[in-house]
């Protein structure tokens, strides 16, 4: 599909330089999106012209600091950041060096924005998403796209009305070794794949006092776990595989089943039954092409801030990956010795060797996800074509919701359940 290009031209071809935060009237100038690996086999995305492309991030959080930083690395000029109030907002752009400061989405698309980057809770994210897109503006939306499938397949459906680049910031498709075992997948150095077993373990909630927004169904949407890790989980694992689910059986379940916000205080008489909210859950998957998963989520694992494991059992070798190690693929065998695959583009398949910028001393990690993944979108953007989308798009944040879905019956139901695409084929 051929897309809106932004409004200034494309980026800049010079090299990306780290510039001083703008203080002033005068947009900071374009650095490029490119790939310096070049002596290593990868691709590059580069694109000549004189000016810089416009974006606004919405929700100032921790995430929304990191976006910031990606666009800036990827010479995306941030002119705006926007708050649930002016205060919070003005307090941000003074921390970040941005321009402007907005109390509203509204507010920001009046300064000629090209792409807006929703970090916003899970709740917010339709009403912003659709505002954007009324405007005819590139979006990059937070996961999950929704609270629910309806929201997902509207929004899906009015970005490619808008002919627009739309995308799901799924960022842990973008460490090197995860497209690595994906392009070792499609190049059939797998196999058949038998079994996938995949976690997402933190300790956000370990403690029975700890409390965020995601606890709020008003704001984080019906589950906790599965709403917020889960839609990475999820996505990153139809990824790898490279196919969808075809029935599922889950379960919740909860380490604190008093937990209340800092300073609530029931009466001795109070139902807790209400306060159950899922930090933890598993999931058993049957895959289209005959693979089974095992899936586990949790909020309540001590030690770990933040951990993504990966590990396939396929009919050529095992491999497994540790976002606590991300820069070291473990490939198994039985009549061989095993191997250990370090981040090196001269030693990985050639589709995933232009995720690697940096030479194979010079590890990347966590940010360079969302770096990544912005030099694709924005690429595409500056091209005005996303017809191969190399990133995730509002489809993907669909589908992830169709299963997600699932999980939901199936929690609810006690049973196992089988999915129905119909309805998601027939809108993508």
């Amino acid at each position: 599909m051929t897309v809106r290009t932004a409004r200034r031209g494309n980026l800049s071809a010079d090299p990306p330089k780290r510039q001083p935060p703008c203080r002033s009237d005068r947009p900071c100038g374009a650095r490029s999106i490119r790939s310096d690996a070049n002596d290593s086999g990868a691709s590059t995305i580069q694109h000549n012209a004189n000016s810089t492309i416009r974006a606004a991030v919405i929700g100032p959080g921790t995430i929304g600091r990191i976006h910031v930083d990606a666009l800036r690395r990827n010479g995306v000029d941030v002119v705006s950041v926007v708050a649930s109030t002016l205060q919070r907002a003005r307090a941000a752009a003074d921390s970040l060096g941005i321009l402007h400061a907005d109390d509203g989405l509204a507010a920001a698309l009046d300064r000629d924005l090209d792409a807006v980057h929703i970090c916003a809770p899970n709740a917010l994210h339709h009403e912003l998403v659709l505002q954007a897109l009324e405007r005819k503006v590139h979006v990059v939306c937070e996961k999950p796209l929704g609270i629910d499938v309806a929201e997902a397949a509207e929004l899906a459906a009015a970005a490619r009305q808008a002919g627009v680049v739309h995308a799901v910031c799924f960022n842990n498709r973008f460490y090197p070794l995860m497209q690595e075992i994906a392009a070792r997948r499609r190049d059939d150095l797998l196999g058949r794949t038998f079994l996938v077993r995949a976690s997402i373990a933190d300790d956000t909630l370990w403690h029975c006092n700890d409390w965020d927004w995601r606890l709020d169904p008003s704001i984080g949407g019906p589950t906790v776990v599965s709403s917020t890790t889960g839609s990475h989980l999820l996505d990153l694992v139809m990824f790898i595989v490279g196919a969808r689910p075809t029935a599922l059986c889950a379960s919740f379940g909860t380490a604190h089943p008093n937990r209340r916000p800092p300073g609530f205080e029931a009466p001795e008489s109070a139902d807790t039954a209400d306060s159950a909210l899922d930090d933890l859950a598993g999931v058993l998957v049957h895959f289209s092409d005959g693979t089974q998963g095992v899936l586990s989520l949790s909020h309540v694992a001590a030690g770990h801030p933040y951990r993504v494991r990966v590990e396939i059992d396929a009919e050529h070798s095992g491999v497994s990956w540790d976002s606590e190690r991300p820069n070291e693929l473990w490939i198994g065998h039985r009549d061989e010795p095993n191997k250990l695959l370090v981040a090196d583009a001269r030693h990985m398949r050639p589709d995933a060797r232009r995720f690697v910028e940096k030479a194979g001393a010079y590890r990347e990690g966590f940010d360079e996800t969302f770096r990544l993944l912005f030099r694709d979108i924005y690429g595409c953007i500056a091209a005005g074509n996303d017809a191969l989308a190399p990133y995730p798009t509002f489809t993907d944040g669909h589908r992830q919701l169709v299963v997600h879905e699932a999980i939901q019956t199936s929690v609810a139901e006690r049973r196992w359940v089988d999915l129905d695409w119909s309805a998601f084929d027939s809108l993508a």
